[in-house]
């Protein structure tokens, strides 16, 4: 919390935080979630679904994200023996165009 607290104070407009394996246990002796959620600088937590939370219910600033469709990806690849690592190959996403104000 103090990275989000420090980001707020310099004057962040906005702040999301990600996760890939989010691990909340309902024995959560320090409070994180509470924390989480009571953190007003903070927008979301994003977090993988590649953890079971059993039966720990997530505050509204913590969303998953389903990794159902990389797994699927991954798994038509294979089938057909294509390469797997370039799911993952960002050269391949269109960027932007650039804009100069000269």
């Amino acid at each position: 919390m103090k990275s989000i607290d420090l980001l707020d104070k310099q004057g962040a407009k906005a702040i999301y935080a990600w996760a890939t394996h989010g691990v909340f246990s309902e024995a959560d002796s320090t409070g994180a979630l509470k924390r989480l959620q009571e953190c007003d600088a903070l927008e979301y937590l994003l977090v993988s679904n590649t953890v079971a939370h059993g039966g720990v219910e997530l505050p509204t600033k913590v969303r998953q994200l389903s990794i159902a469709p990389l797994l699927a990806e991954a798994i038509s690849r294979a089938v057909q023996c294509q390469s797997i690592s370039n799911i993952l190959n960002f050269g391949e996403i269109p960027m932007p165009e650039r804009y100069d104000n000269e």
